[in-house]
C-alpha cells in the first residue's frame, strides 16, 4: 500500500492552538536567560543597599548612658568571714553564750538551736530571736510549726523541675552547724547534707543594735534540690496573745499597726506583700488594687521596748509578712522573706491552660537587715520613723533639710488637654492653653496664693503621655512658642514650671520604638504587654531617650519635669541580657539626678524610698491606707521620716473622696496643697484618658483653691521642720509634733485643726 501524501491535502486547514501563558515570569519569557540572571543580582543587591540603608538610618541614635554622666549599677557581693572558728564559753541559764560585746549591747547564741539574743546595757532587756522554751511549754501547735518557733528562721525549698515547696529550719535533725568569730559577731553556717544545700548566716552588733546578713556566695547548691525563699528572725522580740500591750508595724501606705488585742477574723489574717510592690512582669494574678509598700522597714512595740527593722540589701526581691496571734500560734510574727526563686505560670501552648513553674536560676543578691534597738520615750511608731531617717541621712539616702520659706507652696496641676478617638481617627481636645494657665496662675496670685509651683501634663503632640512622640509641643495649647511664652511669663514670678512625662511605659501604636526588640521581657520570655495597648520600655532605653526631651524643654524655659511612673513602679527584664529589678531603680534615680542638674527640679509620682536623694517633689505622696481588715490603724511613718527634706502632696483637693477628711489628713502628715484643674469644663476630656478627671474647671474651683491655700499656708514654718512625733489625744484627734516645739492638732469630728507655733502659748 502506498504511502500517505497529505502534503497536499485538501482538508480544511485547522486553526492554531493559542500559546499556553508561560508560568515564567515576564522577563524570563522576553530576556535571554543570562540577561535575566543579572536582573536577579541586581536587583539582591539592591535589596541589601536599601536594608543596609534602612538600617543605619533607623541604627541606635540614642546617646549612651556615659554621656549623660549615668553608669550602670555594679553588683557586689559581700565575702565569707575568714576568721577563727568560734567556740562557745559558758552557757548561761537559757542555753546561751556570748558572742560579742560593744557599749551599748550583748551578742549571745546558743549553740545547739542557733537561736540568738542581744542584751542592751542600757536597760538590761532582752531581745530574743525566739520565744523562751518554757513559754513554748504552753503553745499548743505541734510538729513543723512548733518546730519554726524555735528556729531563727524558716527555709523552703523545691525539688529541681517541681513546684512543691517543702520547709526546714535550724532544728533539722541531720543539720551540720559551725561558726566563725567575726570583729562584731558571729557567722554560722548551716549544711543539710541530705539536701546537698547549705546557707551562711551573719549575726552582728552595731551602734544601733543587731545587723543580720545573708551573703549570695555562702549559699550552696550541689544536688537536685533549690533554695525557693527565706524567712529570717519571724519570732524575734515575738509577743504572745495579750501579755504586753503594743503592736506590729508594717509598711501599708503611710503606715499600719496591727494591735496585739485586735479583733479580727482568723482566716486568711496575715499581711504578705512584696517590697514596691509585685512585679509586673512576673505574670502572677493580681488581688484588689492596694497601696503599695514605698520603703522596706517594719517593726515590733512591745511595752516599753520597741525596734524598726529595716531591710537594706535585698529589698527589692523582699516580702515583709506579718501574722497575728491566732492565725497559726498564739505569737505574732513579723519579718522579712527573702525569695531566691520566684513561681510563675508558664504557657506551653495557646490552647491549654499555664502550669505553675519554678525559675531554675537563683536570683544571686546579699540579703540584710538591720534592726535598731529602742526603749523608753522613742519605744514606739515615731521612734521608728526617728530610726529610719536616721538611716536614711546618715546613709545619704536622703536630702539634707530644705530651707526656710515665708509661704506654702501650692502644686498647680494643669491639664492641657487629650486625645480622642472620632471617625477616621482620633482628635485632640485642648482644655487649657498655655494663655488660660497664664490667667489662672495671675488670678491665683491676685487672690493671694503667695508660692505656686505648675506642674502641666497633656501638652505631647500626639496628645497622649505614654508615647515618645512628644514634640513638636501641642499647637493647639499655643507650640513651643506659648511654651517659652509661659515659662518665661512664670520664671518672672519666681514660679517653676514642670512638665509631666511618661517613660516607664509607650503606648504600642504611638510610639516609634520596637516593642519587640526595646520592651522589656516578662519571666515566661515573651515581651510583655498590658491590656491597656502598652508594654514597659527598657529601662535603660527610657533613660537615654530622656536625654532628648530635656535638651528640647531646656531651651523652652522648663525648669523641671514630673515623671509619671518613676517612683511608683519597679520591674526586671527577664531578657538574657535583662536588668533585676535594682538596675531599675538604680537608673530611674539616676535620670532624676541628671534632670536636676540640666533644668533645676527633678519630681515624681508616690515617691518610693530608692528615688528620695534626688526628688524635690513627690506629688500623690502615700497618704492613706489599704484599708485591710487586720491592719487596725493607720499612722503617718512615712511622712514622718522624710518631711523636712523633700516636698511631698496628697490627693489632689479636686478629687479627693472624703473632702474634709483628706484635707485635715494632708495637714496632719505634712503635705502641700494640690489641685488638679482645666481652664475649660471637664466634659470637654471625656473619651481622652482624662476620662476620670471629674470636676477640675478652674472657675468652679478657684475659691476653694484660695481657702484651702490659706489654711495649709499658716504651716508655712513647717515647711522645713522635721516631725518628731505623733500623738492621739482622743478618737478623732491627734496631734503632730515637730522639732522646733510647735504642734498642729486636727480634730476630724469638728473637720478643724490649730497650729501652736514653737515657743508659743498653746
Amino acid at each position: 500500500m502506498a504511502d500517505l501524501d497529505v502534503s497536499n491535502s485538501h482538508w480544511p486547514e485547522q486553526p492554531k492552538r493559542p500559546e499556553r501563558p508561560n508560568k515564567q515570569s515576564f522577563f524570563r519569557r522576553h530576556w535571554p536567560k543570562r540577561t535575566w540572571m543579572r536582573f536577579v543580582i541586581v536587583i539582591a543587591i539592591l535589596s541589601f543597599v536599601v536594608a543596609s540603608i534602612s538600617a543605619w538610618v533607623n541604627r541606635d541614635t540614642l546617646p549612651k548612658l556615659a554621656e549623660m554622666g549615668i553608669s550602670q549599677r555594679v553588683q557586689t557581693f559581700a565575702p565569707l568571714a575568714k576568721g577563727e572558728a568560734w567556740q562557745p564559753g559558758a552557757l548561761d541559764e537559757n542555753g546561751f553564750a556570748i558572742v560579742s560585746d560593744n557599749s551599748g549591747y550583748t551578742l549571745l547564741i546558743a549553740p545547739e538551736t542557733t537561736q540568738i539574743a542581744v542584751r542592751s546595757k542600757h536597760n538590761g532587756f532582752l531581745w530574743r530571736s525566739n520565744p523562751a522554751k518554757e513559754l513554748l511549754a504552753k503553745e499548743t501547735v505541734k510538729g513543723m510549726l512548733l518546730s519554726n518557733l524555735q528556729s531563727p528562721y524558716v527555709l523552703e525549698y523545691v525539688t529541681s523541675g517541681k513546684t512543691q515547696r517543702n520547709m526546714t529550719n535550724a532544728l533539722e535533725a541531720k543539720l551540720e552547724k559551725s561558726f566563725i568569730q567575726t570583729d562584731r559577731g558571729v557567722e554560722v553556717t548551716y549544711r543539710y547534707t541530705q539536701l546537698s544545700l547549705a546557707i551562711v548566716i551573719r549575726y552582728e552588733l552595731t551602734d544601733h543594735g543587731l545587723e543580720v546578713t545573708i551573703p549570695s556566695q555562702g549559699i550552696e547548691e550541689s544536688g537536685d534540690h533549690q533554695l525557693f525563699s527565706l524567712q529570717l528572725l519571724p519570732y524575734f522580740g515575738a509577743v504572745s496573745g495579750t501579755e504586753e500591750d503594743g503592736y506590729m508595724f508594717v509598711p501599708d501606705g503611710p503606715g499600719g499597726l496591727i494591735y496585739y488585742d485586735g479583733s479580727r477574723p482568723a482566716v486568711g489574717n496575715r499581711y504578705d506583700y512584696m517590697i514596691y510592690d509585685e512585679d509586673p512582669a512576673n505574670l502572677q494574678e493580681r488581688d484588689i488594687p492596694r497601696e503599695a509598700i514605698a520603703y522596706p522597714v517594719f517593726g515590733i512595740k512591745r511595752g516599753d521596748q520597741a525596734y524598726a527593722a529595716i531591710v537594706k540589701d535585698g529589698k527589692y526581691t523582699t516580702r515583709i509578712t506579718a501574722m497575728p496571734a491566732g492565725v497559726q500560734t498564739t505569737y505574732h510574727s513579723i519579718g522579712a522573706k527573702f525569695l531566691y526563686r520566684e513561681e510563675y505560670l508558664r504557657r506551653v501552648s495557646m490552647m491549654a491552660q499555664p502550669v505553675n513553674s519554678v525559675q531554675k536560676e537563683r536570683i544571686q543578691q546579699d540579703r540584710k537587715v538591720e534592726y535598731r534597738l529602742l526603749s523608753g520615750s522613742e519605744a514606739d511608731y515615731s521612734g521608728m520613723a526617728a530610726a529610719y531617717r536616721d538611716y536614711l541621712l546618715t546613709t545619704q539616702q536622703l536630702p539634707g533639710l530644705l530651707g526656710p520659706i515665708s509661704h506654702v507652696p501650692l502644686q498647680l496641676g494643669i491639664v492641657g488637654g487629650g486625645t480622642k478617638d472620632v471617625f477616621g481617627g482620633n482628635s485632640y481636645v485642648p482644655a487649657t492653653t498655655f494663655e488660660q494657665a497664664e490667667r489662672m496662675v495671675e488670678d491665683l496670685t491676685e487672690q493671694g496664693v503667695a508660692n505656686m509651683k505648675v506642674v502641666y501634663e497633656g501638652w505631647q503632640a500626639s496628645g497622649f503621655g505614654q508615647t515618645d512622640r512628644r514634640f513638636p509641643v501641642q499647637q493647639k495649647l499655643g507650640g513651643a512658642k506659648g511654651l517659652q511664652q509661659f515659662t518665661a511669663s512664670m520664671r518672672e514670678r519666681g514660679i517653676p514650671v514642670l512638665l509631666e512625662d511618661f517613660i516607664t511605659s509607650m503606648r504600642i501604636d504611638e510610639t516609634k520604638l520596637s516593642m519587640k526588640t526595646e520592651g522589656i521581657r516578662s519571666i515566661d520570655t515573651t515581651v510583655f504587654q498590658t491590656r491597656k495597648g502598652t508594654f514597659l520600655l527598657k529601662p535603660a532605653t527610657a533613660v537615654r531617650s530622656a536625654k532628648d526631651t530635656i535638651d528640647r524643654l531646656e531651651k523652652l524655659g522648663v525648669d523641671g519635669i514630673l515623671f509619671n511612673g518613676v517612683g511608683s513602679i519597679l520591674f526586671r527584664d527577664y531578657a538574657v541580657q535583662g536588668v533585676q529589678r535594682e538596675d531599675t531603680a538604680h537608673l530611674y534615680k539616676s535620670l532624676l539626678a541628671y534632670t536636676k542638674e540640666r533644668l533645676g527640679t527633678a519630681a515624681t509620682q508616690r515617691g518610693n524610698d530608692y528615688i528620695m536623694p534626688a526628688s524635690d517633689l513627690l506629688s500623690n505622696f502615700p497618704l492613706e491606707a489599704s484599708y485591710d481588715f487586720f491592719v487596725d490603724e493607720t499612722v503617718p511613718f512615712y511622712p514622718m521620716a522624710v518631711h523636712g527634706s523633700v516636698l511631698y502632696s496628697g490627693k489632689e483637693g479636686n478629687v479627693r473622696s472624703e473632702y474634709d477628711r483628706e484635707l485635715l489628713k494632708a495637714i496632719e502628715y505634712g503635705a502641700i496643697p494640690s489641685f488638679r484643674l482645666t481652664y475649660t469644663r471637664s466634659r470637654e476630656l471625656k473619651g481622652t484618658h482624662y476620662d476620670d478627671l471629674y470636676s477640675s474647671e478652674y472657675a468652679v474651683w478657684k475659691d476653694r483653691v484660695v481657702e484651702e491655700y490659706k489654711k495649709f499656708d499658716s504651716l508655712a514654718s513647717l515647711v522645713n521642720r522635721q516631725m518628731v512625733k505623733h500623738e492621739k489625744q482622743a478618737e478623732g484627734v491627734y496631734t503632730m509634733i515637730y522639732d522646733d516645739g510647735s504642734e498642729v492638732t486636727v480634730d476630724y469630728n469638728s473637720n478643724d485643726f490649730k497650729v501652736v507655733k514653737g515657743g508659743d502659748t498653746p
